[in-house]
């Protein structure tokens, strides 16, 4: 084996200790946060609200989360500048909600999308076919429908950050939203306007199906605006289960605070956002009043909503896996 060849196991062997390092502090944080809410509030009393809930609201919810990835895939379908069958975007999402479910930190699933995508572009011979080319199409797509989506996230907030602001007085998130606009802006402009690496070849065709897209700003906004709705069902789904649990809190508080709990949630620091989010929905809906048990069990179920919905991911995989195989030989 040559030298280069040793560097290179040598790099890849590195990269994946790193990366189980990485998962393992992530598995920490999140038990560590879990246990630390379960010992102060107690297991038993949570576990006792989660079981009240009416099972019909819950299959409710889970129906209303399959839903909201159906549209998600027609959103996606806005981003992908070749024709494909929303079905098929369909089971493709399911898919990587499955392994960002139940894989998170060993197969992300934003890759696992990317990937299937770039299989079926192949099977429906893309002008220019080439491995990179069908890819970094894939990959650019993801990366746009999560950008919008995570843009509807942060609009929503910064248009209810006045309103949680008073409510937010003397806790640790009061000057979260603005530290997140600076940071996403400044990322932004790294990513479009300086366009790093782009003498790459693989990151210049992803610059260009940028470039392409900005032109098309009917396209950006009708995804926007799938986005805006996406996250409108979102905060009904929690309303909805905060009925169920018999939680005494208004619709405009759950408004308020959700899409700041989920940008909480997006920090990369623990499973799933596992803990982060249950600690966001203690503190903030604690400054409306709900007691910690109660918010930590809305937490757990909206949580178990969306982790049994992504259970159809496994059968998509199952389903489809053969055929996306066969497309790549």
């Amino acid at each position: 084996m040559s030298d280069a060849s040793k560097a290179g196991y040598k790099d890849k062997g590195t990269l994946r200790i790193s990366r189980y390092i990485i998962l393992i502090g992530k598995l920490l944080i999140s038990f560590g946060l879990i246990y630390f809410l379960i010992s102060k509030i107690g297991g038993r009393i949570i576990i006792d609200h989660v079981s009240r809930l009416n099972p019909l609201i819950f299959i409710t919810a889970c129906s209303a989360y399959l839903f909201m990835i159906w549209l998600s895939s027609v959103r996606w379908n806005l981003l992908i500048p070749h024709k494909i069958k929303t079905a098929k975007l369909f089971s493709i999402y399911m898919i990587g909600s499955f392994f960002n479910t139940y894989m998170p930190g060993i197969i992300g699933g934003d890759a696992v999308k990317a990937y299937y995508l770039s299989k079926e572009l192949k099977s429906l011979g893309v002008e220019g076919n080439s491995p990179t080319h069908e890819l970094s199409i894939a990959i650019a797509s993801v990366f746009m429908d999560r950008y919008i989506g995570f843009t509807a996230i942060l609009f929503i907030s910064m248009a209810a950050f006045p309103l949680a602001f008073a409510y937010l007085d003397g806790t640790p998130v009061r000057w979260l939203m603005p530290i997140v606009l600076v940071v996403f802006t400044g990322g932004s402009i790294v990513i479009f306007k300086f366009r790093i690496g782009e003498r790459i070849k693989f990151l210049f065709r992803v610059y260009e199906y940028f470039h392409l897209y900005s032109r098309k700003r009917d396209v950006l906004l009708k995804a926007f605006i799938y986005s805006v709705i996406l996250q409108g069902l979102n905060i009904g789904v929690v309303y909805f289960l905060s009925w169920g649990l018999s939680l005494e809190i208004s619709f405009f508080h759950i408004v308020v605070f959700l899409p700041i709990i989920i940008l909480i949630s997006f920090i990369p620091v623990s499973i799933s956002g596992i803990g982060l989010r249950e600690g966001a929905f203690v503190i903030l809906l604690g400054t409306a009043g709900v007691s910690p048990e109660m918010s930590v069990a809305l937490s757990l179920v909206w949580f178990l909503s969306y982790v049994t919905a992504s259970l159809v991911g496994l059968f998509e995989y199952l389903r489809l896996k053969p055929v996306l195989d066969r497309q790549v030989e």
